[in-house]
This record gives C-alpha cells, structure tokens and sequence, in this order.
C-alpha cells in the first residue's frame, strides 16, 4: 500500500492536450482520406498503360526515322490516334495522341526536335 502511495497520479489531461490529439488524429484522417481517394480515382485499365507504353516507342520511332506523316494505329483492345504538326521555323514537331481504349479517349501531347532530310 505503501508503495501505491509514492507514485505520483497523473491528473487528468486538460482541455488543450485533448484538443491538440483530436486535430492530429483528424489531420492524420483527413491525409488517408485522400490517400485513398486519390487511389480509387486513378481508374485506368491495364489497356491504357500499354497504349502508353506504345505511344512512347512510336515517339522514339519517329525521332529515329524522322516519319512526322498522321496515322492511325489499332490494335485489339485499344486505338491511337497519331496527329502530327510540324514548326520549321522552331525546328519542333507537335505531336498529338488520342488513345481510345474501354469507351473512353485520353490525349497524350509529345514535342520532339524536327529535322529536316
């Protein structure tokens, strides 16, 4: 009994301190939420990351044999859309690709250098 009597009890927290702990678990809420909101939101299908991973080897094709001419390329489950603008003047070429895969359509835009043959 003795020996209960030595320890000192802490009191009860105050007022600050519990509204400190609230705003950090709230705080803490509010970063998963959006964690996880920014999770569900990127919804895009394995499709869509092929199409973009065909898209950058079409880019480095056209830098290596210098084809700037539109096209069309389809495949089974998706569809690029190749527009070319070219600037002589910038030496730059302007290249827009539409991607059409699962009923929805997303644009990738592409500047690469332009020379001429």
């Amino acid at each position: 009994m003795l020996l209960l009597k030595s320890f000192k009890m802490l009191k009860a927290s105050s007022l600050v301190e519990s509204v400190m702990a609230i705003s950090i678990i709230s705080i803490a809420a509010l970063v998963a939420c959006m964690v996880y909101l920014n999770v569900v939101k990127q919804n895009k299908t394995v499709d869509y990351y092929e199409a973009k991973h065909h898209v950058n080897i079409l880019v480095e094709e056209m830098v290596k044999q210098q084809n700037y001419d539109n096209d069309v390329f389809i495949r089974k489950k998706y569809a690029i859309e190749k527009e070319v603008t070219v600037n002589k003047k910038d030496q730059t070429v302007f290249v827009v690709f539409t991607i059409r895969t699962g009923g929805k359509s997303y644009v990738i835009n592409k500047l690469i250098p332009y020379y001429e043959s």
